[in-house]
């Protein structure tokens, strides 16, 4: 329990890299394919369309060039227009097609330039003996070409936003499911009804199934100790009224273990009914505080600050009623406080006593353990003070840590909540 408010180990250097979350993780899945077909497709598309087809293009143009520097009155027939002066050699950056066609050009006829910005349309050749031509770019390069990759990346990206809604819908029932779990942790019992996926819903079920098991245990526990503890009753108050009509040293001792033993009936009813549904309400953790400090068995020092936390009242008051109990049993004063984080609430409670060595801290929240084996248990002393109050931090999620106290050197027990 305690690593649920730990941080979480650093994941290795290789996956770093990777999203923490299950729907950017899915995401990256659905997406990564996607873009690389889609560059696939489209290198081998460039490749071919505008190196391949422009290049046969441009070699069937560089005939009717030829011809036309021979025949110039055929320069009309063939939609080539003639003309003298200098010609800038310009490619746009992005214009595979037209780089291509330069090169073919280039090869064809010495000292040629290429012009293919004059219009969008229109591209003009300048050669060495001052003259140009100008014919239509449709000529060497098939017209809007950008048509495919525009209507490549628009199916792309709607394909994408799909995808994103459809795996946003399967990992919803997985929130639900979490969020109920978490709930059911916490001591609250959400209304969960499995959906989803066939692998979800049968998460859910084995959910609601575990859930279902866990609070019937609880039940016939709480019945079965409430049981025990009301046939007890009966003997000791029979036991009682005859001890009221003794005297003698006898009788005293009499009475006091019995009193004893009601203290250890009253100590299994707390710890029975300590269930994990019961109803939290908004309350105020320092008022909870002053609460538990009315039925201490002495004089404990609050500090704190007021604040609104949603808790199960009744059983914090129980938890801190049983942990300053123990600080003053075990030590001549204690202290008690609440601090509250954006994320926490903890309840510390200190004492100057003897402390608990750190090797048996984890053994002194156990159920029916007691350290001090050869202590009396005419106190009604069984060992489930702290299991009570370990009970209670998990039914609300949280943690039981237990440690030294800096200001007065005896045990510090922390009751720590997220909120």
């Amino acid at each position: 329990m305690s690593d649920l408010l730990a941080p979480n180990p650093s994941p290795p250097a290789s996956r770093r890299w990777m999203p923490r979350s299950f729907y950017a993780r899915a995401a990256l899945i659905l997406t990564v394919p996607i873009v690389v077909l889609q560059l696939a497709v489209a290198v081998m598309f460039l490749q071919r369309h505008y190196e391949d087809v422009t290049v046969q293009m441009t070699t069937n143009m560089a005939r009717e060039v030829a011809l036309v520097r021979g025949r110039p009155d055929l320069a009309g027939p063939l939609g080539i227009e003639l003309g003298q002066g200098p010609v800038s050699n310009r490619i746009g950056v992005w214009d595979l097609s037209g780089r291509a066609m330069r090169e073919q050009f280039e090869q064809l006829f010495e000292g040629v330039r290429v012009d293919a910005l004059t219009t969008r349309k229109q591209v003009r050749l300048g050669f060495a003996d001052g003259t140009w031509m100008e014919f239509s770019r449709s000529s060497v390069s098939a017209s809007n070409p950008h048509q495919l990759l525009v209507l490549m990346v628009g199916v792309a990206l709607l394909m994408t936003a799909i995808s994103f809604l459809f795996m946003r819908g399967q990992i919803r029932p997985i929130y639900r499911l979490a969020r109920a779990a978490e709930a059911f942790g916490r001591g609250q019992s959400m209304k969960y009804v499995p959906t989803g996926a066939r692998e979800v819903r049968a998460a859910g079920t084995a959910f609601l199934h575990m859930r279902t098991r866990i609070e019937r245990h609880i039940e016939q526990r709480t019945l079965l100790l409430s049981g025990v503890s009301h046939d007890l009753r009966t003997p000791l108050t029979r036991m009682k009224l005859e001890l009221s009509m003794m005297e003698g040293p006898e009788a005293e001792e009499l009475t006091r273990d019995v009193a004893a033993m009601e203290r250890i009936i009253d100590t299994f009813l707390d710890f029975a009914h300590e269930d994990a549904v019961a109803k939290r309400e908004p309350v105020d953790a320092l008022d909870l505080l002053r609460e538990a400090a009315r039925t201490a068995p002495g004089d404990v020092e609050i500090w704190g600050v007021p604040a609104t936390v949603d808790l199960q009242a009744g059983s914090i008051v129980r938890a801190l009623g049983n942990l300053m109990g123990n600080a003053l049993s075990y030590g001549s004063c204690a202290r008690a406080g609440v601090t509250v984080s954006d994320q926490t609430v903890a309840f510390t409670v200190e004492d100057d006593g003897p402390g608990i060595p750190e090797a048996d801290r984890e053994a002194a929240t156990r159920p029916f353990s007691r350290l001090d084996t050869a202590r009396s248990n005419t106190r009604g002393n069984v060992g489930l003070g702290l299991s009570i109050v370990r009970d209670v931090a998990r039914a609300h999620g949280g943690v039981l840590r237990l440690g030294q106290s800096e200001t007065l050197g005896g045990l510090k027990a922390e009751i720590v909540i997220p909120i």
